[in-house]
C-alpha cells in the first residue's frame, strides 16, 4: 500500500511542477484574484503538505523568502516566485516520499481529527487537498492561456507507468 501512495503522490508533485512551469511570470501573479492565484494557490499547497507532515523545520525558499509568511495577505513582491515554487517541489516530493515510506498507516491520527481517525485517513485527506488545489491552479491555467494548454495530467504520466 505504500509503495501505491508514494506512486499517486509523485504523480500528483510531476503534475504540479508541470503546471507551474506553463504560466508565465505576468499570469503567475495576476490571473485569478484575491488569494486564488497561481503563486498563492500554489505556495498553499507546499505549506500544507508541511503542515500535515509535521513538518517543524525552519525553510526558506532559494530567494531567501520566508516559508513561514502568510500567502494570503502577503505583498506581490514577497510572494514566491515560480522558481522558488518549483524547490519547494522538489524539496516536499522528497519530504513526502519519506514520510509515506515511513509512516503506519494504521496507527492512531491525533495531530488532525478533521481529516480522519488513522494516518491513513490523513494520507488520503492531503492527497485529495493537493489535488483539489491543483484543480484550480489548471483552472488558472486555462484562463492565462484562453484554453490553450497541454493536459498536465496526462503528460505527467508518461514514460512513469
Amino acid at each position: 500500500m505504500q509503495n501505491e501512495f508514494i506512486s499517486q503522490y509523485a504523480h500528483t508533485w510531476r503534475v504540479f511542477t508541470r503546471l507551474v512551469n506553463d504560466f508565465d511570470d505576468e499570469a503567475w501573479l495576476h490571473t485569478g484574484r484575491d488569494a486564488t492565484t497561481p503563486a498563492r494557490l500554489s505556495f498553499h499547497i507546499l505549506k500544507s503538505t508541511k503542515y500535515y507532515l509535521g513538518d517543524l523545520s525552519d525553510m526558506k525558499f532559494r530567494s531567501g523568502k520566508s516559508f513561514e509568511m502568510n500567502g494570503q495577505t502577503a505583498a506581490e513582491d514577497e510572494l514566491p516566485s515560480r522558481n522558488d515554487i518549483l524547490h519547494g517541489i522538489d524539496e516536499y516530493s522528497r519530504r513526502t516520499e519519506t514520510w509515506l515510506s515511513e509512516l503506519d498507516f494504521m496507527s492512531a491520527n491525533d495531530g488532525f481529527p478533521w481529516a480522519g481517525k488513522t494516518k491513513l485517513a490523513l494520507v488520503i485527506f492531503l492527497l485529495r487537498h493537493s489535488l483539489y488545489h491543483l484543480g484550480e491552479l489548471s483552472c488558472l491555467l486555462n484562463e492565462s492561456r484562453n484554453g490553450n494548454v497541454e493536459d498536465n495530467y496526462v503528460r505527467a504520466l508518461e514514460g512513469n507507468l
